[in-house]
């Protein structure tokens, strides 16, 4: 299973951020072929109570990394990724990689 984890940092506007994003990006997200799951979730602060190094967090599950890049290139996925400058204003960061699920956990 392949997973893309996107970092969002602090946008301008928390509210705006998140009215975009739950209203209009997560509904184009929907909308792409390939994806098998996408979990969201805002950062807390630290143990020591600092402000959380991004605003949230975004997982996507694909197949592989070839269905993920297959998938950006259709209409739906560029709709997708010419939405993300539209409340993305505090930038983001994207990492990639192919997890293993130890879930129930075996670690032995």
């Amino acid at each position: 299973m392949h997973k893309t984890t996107i970092l969002f940092g602090y946008p301008k506007d928390t509210a705006a951020f998140d009215r975009h994003y739950h209203d209009v990006h997560l509904p184009l997200t929907g909308k792409l072929k390939g994806i098998r799951g996408l979990t969201i979730g805002k950062l807390d602060a630290g143990d020591k109570g600092e402000k959380a190094p991004y605003y949230l967090i975004t997982a996507i599950y694909t197949d592989s990394r070839e269905v993920l890049d297959a998938t950006l290139t259709t209409p739906e996925g560029q709709a997708v990724l010419k939405d993300v400058p539209n409340f993305a204003t505090g930038g983001f960061t994207l990492l990639h990689d192919d997890e293993e699920v130890l879930i129930p956990l075996t670690l032995s």
